[in-house]
């Protein structure tokens, strides 16, 4: 990484260069040495952007936080370059400690360090500030101590949403889905915090992707696997990582104590902190009023002590099996926006499948009949729409209650009234070819009433009786699944003692067909994987030990 200015230089009155170390799009960062002696690091800013980091930078640079990286001033060198004289931290960033940790560091040092930087973003907050850019890489740990860097992308809470800022700031793993709109109040930081506790606790964060704009679209419209992290963390963080950003904590304040009392409740002791006399994580007692002091700069801390593996007592067999309840997936709701987006694209995805399933069944049948074609396509679009459109407000609970086969029902009824007008009994399609055939059927059917009501009632029956609700359910067992179309079928035949035109079973292709299209199209969550069973030891009657010991 080539660097401007080179050890010993003397870019800025009063310090002395001695090395570099980071590039970034605002400039570049040294390590230097004040006239005095005092170990700082340099940011020089450069590029289109450094009026508007500057401007952020003044905005905190008063600001005192034992987990902020203190910013000391702010300097113009001879060619009115601004420099920004911030605080040396000697330690790895949080993205070098996840790295050595790819499956989450110990919880040990979650609650140490999580805690404390919740309380520096609610600091941020308390004074107008939204960071705006939370990540690991911006996240430096010292001796055990966090604190909190990069503060060019901070913005006033106050400060108007959409400026030239808002196009080019934050790291899209960690961006909150509003940002997609220009909005940028202090839940962008909520729900960094929550994508940094997800990261922490299983070493990845939630969303992930092949481009920025997947990932960017997996934050508007998936939804994070909580089944990767404790079941005891999986509630505040669905909290935390809610699309809507009325549904997450109203502060990092409330997210810091309800994160401090899951610990408590997990039955882990008082938050850990650095002992003086031995570089381990030790626990302060409570009340003891002791700060923690700091381990030698030379010393290696290590990030989690081996545990000793115990040995078996004499007489306890081996391990028994015990079947645990799995625990469910908690996940945010989804806002009622990001529903109807999905529900659009079902809409779209059946008017497609209805359309190549038309002409495969008209192609099968050797059939050049383009009513009957049409007639096929509406019947069967209308079956999928019925259940497709009312299925994203169906989410306050589970099931086919009587309420939603009444709605279904009615909607079968417009099916088959769309179907009594197909049929040619509307003026302008009721041709003299079908008045012809019609008068040879019988008084009945030449009656328009008699048959609007065998098709409504068929219509409205087949899609009321049957458990349509369910095919259409995102928690649903499987993407697709038989079960479904066989029960469809047999209701399809069984109704067609209502159905005017036997001759002519429209309808029983349209509901078989409906049943498959509408599992297809629905969105669909994959339940979570059965948890491993939990093995416990149980003693062995000392009867049982003697006759195994002389068995065989």
């Amino acid at each position: 990484m080539k660097f401007t200015f080179s050890s010993g230089q003397k870019p800025l009155d009063g310090y002395t260069i001695k090395r570099g170390i980071g590039k970034g799009g605002f400039g570049e960062v040294y390590f230097a040495l004040s006239d005095g002696g005092k170990e700082v690091a340099l940011k020089m800013l450069r590029g289109d952007h450094a009026e508007i980091e500057l401007r952020g930078i003044r905005q905190c640079l008063n600001l005192k936080h034992p987990n902020l990286v203190s910013l000391y001033d702010v300097k113009v060198d001879d060619h009115g370059t601004p420099w920004v004289v911030m605080e040396y931290v000697a330690g790895d960033t949080l993205n070098a400690v996840l790295n050595r940790h790819p499956r989450g560091l110990p919880l040990e040092l979650v609650q140490q360090w999580f805690p404390s930087l919740c309380r520096a973003v609610n600091y941020l907050h308390e004074h107008g500030i939204v960071h705006r850019d939370l990540k690991p890489a911006n996240i430096f740990i010292e001796q055990g101590i966090l604190k909190i860097g990069d503060y060019g992308l901070s913005k006033s809470i106050s400060s108007s949403h959409r400026n030239a800022q808002t196009s080019s700031v934050g790291t899209v793993h960690y961006m909150a889905p509003e940002i997609s709109s220009g909005n940028y109040n202090k839940s962008v930081d909520i729900y960094a915090l929550g994508v940094l506790l997800y990261e922490m606790l299983t070493g990845s964060p939630p969303f992930d992707g092949e481009s920025a704009q997947e990932v960017m679209m997996k934050h508007l419209m998936a939804l994070p696997d909580l089944t990767r992290v404790p079941p005891a963390f999986q509630g505040v963080l669905a909290k935390t990582l809610a699309k809507d950003p009325k549904e997450r904590h109203a502060s990092a304040a409330e997210l810091v104590t309800e994160v401090e009392s899951l610990f408590a409740d997990i039955g882990m002791g008082p938050q850990p902190v650095w002992n003086k006399s031995m570089p381990v994580l030790t626990a302060q007692p409570a009340g003891s009023g002791t700060k923690p002091s700091p381990a030698p700069a030379a010393a290696h801390v290590p990030f989690a002590q081996p545990v000793p593996r115990l040995r078996r007592p004499e007489g306890v067999a081996s391990t028994i099996p015990v079947a645990t309840q799995a625990t469910p997936p908690v996940v945010g709701p989804m806002p009622l926006r990001l529903r109807l987006s999905e529900a659009a694209t079902s809409l779209l995805l059946s008017a497609i499948l209805a359309a190549m399933a038309s002409v495969l069944l008209a192609a099968l049948n050797l059939s050049d009949d383009l009513n009957a074609l049409g007639t096929m396509f509406f019947l069967t679009l209308g079956v999928c729409w019925s259940v497709l459109l009312p299925a994203p407000f169906w989410t306050a609970k589970e099931g086919d209650d009587w309420g939603r086969r009444l709605i279904l029902m009615t909607l079968g009824g417009m099916v088959g009234f769309l179907a009594f007008w197909l049929d040619g009994w509307a003026p302008q399609l009721h041709s003299q070819a079908a008045s012809e055939a019609r008068s040879t059927v019988g008084h009945w059917l030449n009656n328009p009433f008699a048959v609007a009501a065998g098709f409504i009632r068929y219509f409205g029956l087949g899609l009321g009786l049957p458990r349509w609700g369910r095919l259409a359910q995102r928690n649903r067992k499987a993407w697709f699944s038989f079960g479904p179309v066989v029960t469809t079928t047999i209701w399809a035949f069984a109704l067609l003692i209502v159905w005017p035109w036997h001759d002519r079973p429209y309808g029983v292709a349209a509901l078989i067909l409906g049943s498959m299209i509408v599992q297809w199209v629905s969105p669909w969550t994959p339940p979570p994987p059965t948890p491993p069973r939990r093995l416990r030891l149980r003693q062995v009657p000392q009867t049982a030990k003697f006759i195994g010991r002389y068995a065989g």
